[in-house]
């Protein structure tokens, strides 16, 4: 199966999602032979960059 755009926006969104979130890795709901997981996956490492990140700057503040 060759996912199309809209079915590879959706993993990557809801890794994205799942990131921002705070969520780990370890949950993406493809399994490793759908070629979906690399783009849930990508979706995921932007969004739990952005958790992070904020995170980090949220904790610098309360130091402050």
């Amino acid at each position: 199966m060759t996912p199309n755009q809209q079915q590879r926006e959706k993993a990557y969104n809801q890794g994205c999602m799942w990131g921002l979130g705070g969520g780990d890795s370890n949950r993406c709901p493809y399994t490793a032979e759908d070629p979906l997981t690399e783009w849930w996956f990508q979706g995921w490492e932007a969004g739990i960059d952005a958790w992070n990140e904020r995170n980090l700057k949220d904790s610098q503040i309360r130091q402050a």
